[in-house]
Order: structure tokens, then C-alpha cells, then sequence
């Protein structure tokens, strides 16, 4: 992989989601890879599915934990109204990876569809790539292993823009829970095969520009 210098990326979601688990494998892949990285964990209501934010930095250039709005490169959207609510973080041109899913907040009164979710995350000036993780985990027996389907659409996407080399699978292997291994590792692969097909060769070249700060 090439040296990064500071890549920023903010996990959105709702408690349940697994959003600390995903900033941990994140880091610990990058940590064995030789990077340095950060995560700064902010906890919203989230014993109650509230709003679960994670800052994580990665990079020899990085010295603070939290991103300041409109610094983030990357946006792992666990769900659709917190992708919505946390989107100014992003640079312009930065990409989100959003999964297809509302959770609609207890007491909520405004009916949220996603149409109209994603026509709003689309007038912003980001790259959207939207993946259907929570249907994957789903379909193979895993509901709560959505998280590491977006961790692969992660990973895939940094290789697609050549952050990242080959190596990463063995690294991940030693990193996932060794309960439902063979499911997790699956859910990674397909998400990345999922990003991948999000990302035509028109868009990886743009977004492989936007990254090159990086390097």
C-alpha cells in the first residue's frame, strides 16, 4: 500500500448497529498494516437506537481523534437518516457509503421514506455509493453482521482507488470474530464485489483523484 498521510471517516448510525466494532476493525487493519489511527467514539442515546457517531483518522499525519465538519474524505452510513444527518461532514467530492435502511426513531411522527432520503443525499456535492447490507446479512442468517458487509465495501472501495493492495484479506481474516466466520467472511467479500460494481471506471478514476492528497 502507499504511505497515507491523513484519511478521515465518519461512521453514522444507530445504537445496535455496530458502529464501535466497525471503527475497531478498521483501525486494527490499518494498525498491522503499519498506519497509525485514531477513534474518538461519540455516544448519542444509544441503549435507546439513538444517534451513534465515530470519528477515525488514519494516517502518519494525523495528531487529533475528532474530524472537523467538512474534513471527512469517507462516510460509512449505517442507515439512511443518520447518512442524512451527518453528510456535512464530508468534503466536497468526499464518497459516502450509505446501506439501504431506515430506522425510524421511537416517537417519531414524520413519515422518513427512503426516496426521499436518498434524493436529498444526492443533491449533495459527494460521491454516493449505496450498498444493501442489512438485505445481505439478512439473507445469509447474520442481521447483526451488516457492519461487516460495509467494511468490505470500505476496504474495496481504498483498493479500488489503490490505497490499498493485496494483502488486506489475510489481515482481515485474523481480525473478524472467529464466531460466524465463514459468514463474516463471506459478508466482507460481498461487500466488497457490491462497492465495486457501484464504482465505473468514470467514477473510481474521480474518486482516485479526490484520494490522491493522501499519498
Amino acid at each position: 500500500m502507499r504511505q497515507v498521510r491523513e484519511l478521515n471517516v465518519i461512521i453514522a448510525g444507530v445504537g445496535g448497529q455496530g458502529q464501535l466494532f466497525l471503527s475497531r476493525i478498521i483501525t486494527e487493519t490499518f494498525l498491522r498494516l503499519g498506519v497509525p489511527s485514531l477513534v474518538a467514539e461519540t455516544h448519542g442515546m444509544s441503549q435507546r437506537g439513538g444517534s451513534v457517531v465515530v470519528h477515525v483518522r488514519i494516517g502518519n499525519e494525523v495528531r487529533a481523534p475528532t474530524i472537523p465538519q467538512k474534513l471527512a474524505d469517507v462516510m460509512i452510513g449505517m442507515e439512511l437518516i443518520e447518512a442524512a444527518r451527518y453528510v456535512d461532514y464530508l468534503r466536497d467530492r468526499g464518497v459516502a457509503i450509505v446501506n439501504e435502511k431506515v430506522i425510524v426513531p421511537p416517537g417519531q411522527n414524520v413519515k422518513l421514506r427512503d426516496t426521499d432520503l436518498l434524493a436529498y443525499l444526492k443533491e449533495k456535492p459527494v460521491e454516493l455509493l449505496t450498498i444493501k447490507s442489512s438485505q445481505r446479512a439478512v439473507s445469509l442468517g447474520a442481521p447483526l453482521s451488516a457492519n461487516v458487509h460495509m467494511f468490505g465495501a470500505f476496504i474495496g472501495l481504498l483498493e479500488s482507488v489503490e490505497i490499498l493492495g493485496s494483502g488486506v484479506d489475510e489481515v482481515v481474516k485474523d481480525i473478524l470474530p472467529r464466531r460466524l466466520l465463514d459468514k463474516n467472511l463471506l459478508l466482507y467479500k460481498l461487500g466488497k464485489e457490491d462497492v465495486e460494481k457501484e464504482l465505473n471506471k468514470a467514477r473510481a478514476e474521480e474518486i482516485k483523484k479526490f484520494f490522491a492528497k493522501n499519498y
